[in-house]
């Protein structure tokens, strides 16, 4: 197992019984890609908050705007994936950003619930009139 994916599944496994019961069946892999983009989000929400920028946060935390971008916004210049945040990354993202890296991690995880419930709903509200039963709306 490389580094890259114990460190996802180890930021997964942090909260994943009460993440799972929020959201219902998710395999890992979709539940790793909620959570990672979630994760990233609320990290770029909490700049907007600072108005601190990616070369800013950088310079926070001791590395350049690449390391940054690859992690935050468009990805790796030569696969063009964003690459994944480690446990480290996490920790020392929320330290530049004043914050316990834990309440980075669960406003991440409150984040991807919330989002996982719109996609349910919006999902179910597709067929909301299933095998005809319309006739309320047509009456409406």
């Amino acid at each position: 197992m490389s580094d890259k994916s114990f460190a996802v599944k180890l930021i997964i496994r942090i909260d994943e019984k009460s993440f799972t019961r929020h959201t219902g069946a998710m395999d890992d892999e979709a539940l790793a890609n909620h959570f990672s983009d979630a994760l990233v989000s609320e990290i770029k929400a909490e700049m907007g908050r600072q108005d601190l920028s990616s070369r800013g946060l950088a310079r926070l935390i001791g590395s350049n705007p690449q390391f940054v971008s690859s992690r935050l916004d468009g990805g790796n210049p030569r696969t063009g994936e964003r690459v994944i945040l480690n446990v480290r990354d996490i920790v020392l993202i929320a330290n530049a950003l004043g914050m316990n890296h834990v309440d980075l991690i669960t406003r991440a995880e409150n984040v991807a619930r919330r989002q996982h419930d719109y996609d349910l709903v919006a999902n179910e509200s597709i067929n909301e009139f299933p095998e005809g039963n319309d006739a309320d709306y047509d009456h409406a």
